[in-house]
């Protein structure tokens, strides 16, 4: 079994690296952030910028070897912007795999690279999973202290701490110290060793730069980070507000598949009293609670908990002990390829009908129904397997397989299609038909520009907000129709020549 869970393991990291050969950045924080690169390699390279203005939302890291890797690669390579998270991806699975044993490891890391918000975010220009595998091996190494007293672990649980929060912001060191603190209360007695050396690196190898970036980018900058971008999303967010009850309600879906069997399993860890699963069950809650109180919630943010519910799967499945917890595990694995084949049957045969004329040409274009039937074989071939054997351990196998064949399938022929609707193909190319020079091109309320052939010049096309626009006089204006209003007066001296989609929405091309 070992052996097989190797190669399915595998197929899931080979898996991960078909799009980046001919897919585009989408629209949203993959173009943004190729915008932030591209003005690193003009020169602001230390403090990253967005039009020039410093770019607060995130630290440097992740831009600085973004920007490292363009050159090799090219700066409209999607290989430069991906491949940090792919190779995250490929390491955090390593991790998983030793860090469960045995035993344990190989069954954990497939339940976590079968997890479908892994697996997708591992193949995106985005920085989550390479801050989930840095906190998984700080984690690792916190337990390598805990367990046996080793020092260094800790203090490179702490370096670990640190390049997380250089990647993603200061989460990093709220969830490490939570869980420290729920361990400490477990185990009454924690051992001796350089706590204060470890907080500092955890604490300093973050200010190194942010102490000098403060210097550069002013109170303005300071202000915005600390007050607006740290505080501001803790305890008042200007978006992505929710309930403190947000997570427990979204994790079916941020779970999926596995959030079913998850429940089984943290009911049989607690009433089994399994000691080894319980380092894994407060690394849950380190990541649940901080996140909960949070008044910013994005389901993204989940992502760092999967790791140590994949541990708590995986150790339950495992576990030699025949009892009626591991019947209910079945169950919940049969409930899951039941509902992916109810899935399937219902996008090819009811869905169509009940959506909107655009959308429901996109359903029925062959390449999406073909999803649908992939989908819903396999999950019938795995569901029939399930019920036949009955039995944990190969249900659990079955239901990772079925997503793994669809996303495999997905990779392959749905990626063109998501080029046309989530990429800036269309803008280039409305832009492109107008024949105006670039630096005349004005965008308001709209996105990057990045496409693999994107005529080169098109960088020169300025970004504008509304009062920077009613200053200017551009020969050509793309704007969100759904922001129209908010240019109504510079609008009325043009004449609209062109709309399009993206991304769903629709946006107007205006000349003067």
């Amino acid at each position: 079994m070992p052996r097989g869970l190797a190669i399915l393991v595998a197929l899931l990291v080979v898996s991960a690296f078909i799009t980046p050969f001919h897919r585009e950045l989408y629209v949203g924080d993959e173009t943004k952030y190729a915008q932030v690169v591209r003005e690193m390699r003009g020169g602001a390279v230390f403090l990253p910028t967005l039009h020039g203005t410093p770019f607060t939302h995130k630290p440097p890291l992740h831009f600085w070897i973004v920007n490292l890797l363009t050159y090799p690669l090219g700066a409209y390579s999607l290989w430069a912007y991906v491949l940090p998270s792919l190779l995250a991806f490929a390491l955090l699975l390593r991790m998983l795999w030793r860090f469960g044993g045995p035993a344990v490891g190989p069954m954990a890391a497939f339940l976590c690279g079968t997890s479908l918000m892994i697996w997708g975010s591992a193949q995106t220009a985005r920085m989550d999973v390479s801050f989930t595998a840095l906190l998984v091996g700080a984690a690792w190494m916190l337990r390598r202290f805990l367990d046996a007293g080793d020092g260094r672990a800790l203090i490179l649980s702490g370096i670990l701490t640190g390049m997380a929060t250089l990647v993603k912001g200061p989460m990093a060191p709220v969830i490490m110290i939570a869980l420290f603190l729920f361990e400490r209360i477990r185990r009454r007695t924690v051992p001796r060793g350089p706590y204060l050396l470890a907080a500092a690196l955890m604490v300093v190898l973050p200010l190194l730069w942010f102490v000098p970036a403060m210097v550069l980018g002013g109170d303005s900058y300071t202000r915005e980070v600390l007050v607006k971008q740290t505080a501001g999303r803790a305890v008042g967010a200007w978006v992505h507000k929710a309930a403190p009850w947000y997570y427990l309600t979204h994790a079916p879906a941020d779970l999926f598949p596995w959030f079913p069997l998850l429940a089984v399993a943290l009911i049989a860890v607690l009433k089994r009293r399994i000691e080894s699963a319980k380092f894994e069950v407060n690394w849950i809650l380190a990541v649940l609670i901080p996140y909960s109180l949070l008044s910013s919630k994005l389901d993204v943010y989940m992502m760092t908990l999967i790791p140590p519910a994949s541990l708590v799967i995986a150790r339950f499945v495992t576990d030699a002990t025949t009892d009626r917890w591991r019947r209910w595990g079945w169950r919940a694995n049969v409930f899951v390829l039941g509902l992916l084949l109810g899935i399937a049957a219902a996008a090819l045969t009811i869905l169509p009908a009940r959506l909107k004329p655009q959308d429901r040409e996109l359903a029925e274009l062959p390449a999406v129904r073909g999803l649908f039937i992939v989908l819903g074989a396999a999950a019938l071939l795995a569901l029939v397997h399930a019920i036949t054997r009955r039995d944990l351990r190969g249900s659990t196998l079955a239901v990772g397989v079925v997503p793994m064949i669809a996303f495999s399938y997905a990779a392959v022929a749905l990626i063109p299609i998501g080029n046309e609707i989530a990429s800036t193909r269309p803008l280039v190319r409305a832009i492109s038909r107008q024949n105006v020079p670039p630096d005349q091109v004005t965008l308001f309320t709209s996105p990057h520009l990045w496409t693999r052939n994107m005529p080169r010049s098109l960088e020169r096309v300025v970004y504008a907000d509304a009062e920077s626009l009613g200053r200017t006089s551009p020969q050509l204006i793309v704007t969100s129709r759904r922001y129209a209003t908010d240019i109504a007066p510079v609008l009325s001296r043009y004449r609209k020549v062109d709309e399009f989609q993206m991304i769903g929405k629709p946006f107007d091309v205006y000349r003067r």
